[in-house]
């Protein structure tokens, strides 16, 4: 496959029919040179409530800054209440090992598999192998997200 630099691909666990399970954790696969972007829509899939405005609609941007990487989201709409999403899940590919990453004063904490980020945000995961950091950001995350 193919990626273009400067792409974000949105993933989910593998389901077998649309309501099969809910969106808890989207998955955010960027392959980042200098700024990364995606708006994501989400309403409930079933019906057409969505011409009423009951949708969300939520932009990402990733950019490096000299030696950092700053994650940004913005919720532009908010108007679907049924949303089960909870974490997003930046996966950087062809990353360095970062020293700390933080939103705020909030550090996120180191853990040793992608297993344990899941449910758990506020924690990254760096695969040195295939040289993939994995991060996992609350949701209602309001503060940028900087990995140094």
């Amino acid at each position: 496959i193919l990626v273009k630099k400067d792409s974000m691909i949105p993933n989910r666990d593998v389901q077998q029919y649309t309501s099969e399970k809910p969106l808890t954790n989207l998955v955010l696969d960027t392959y980042l040179d200098k700024n990364a972007s995606y708006t994501f829509y989400e309403d409930d899939g079933a019906t057409e409530d969505y011409k009423q405005g009951e949708y969300n609609e939520t932009s990402f941007e990733v950019e490096r800054k000299g030696n950092k990487i700053a994650f940004k989201q913005k919720q532009e709409v908010k108007n679907f209440k049924e949303s089960k999403l909870e974490q997003y899940t930046l996966k950087l590919n062809n990353a360095e090992k970062p020293s700390r990453i933080q939103a705020g004063n909030s550090k996120y904490q180191e853990v040793g598999s992608l297993a344990e980020t899941q449910g758990k945000t506020n924690t990254f995961f760096y695969d040195a192998e295939a040289k993939v950091l994995y991060v996992s950001i609350p949701a209602d995350e309001k503060k940028e997200v900087q990995i140094r």
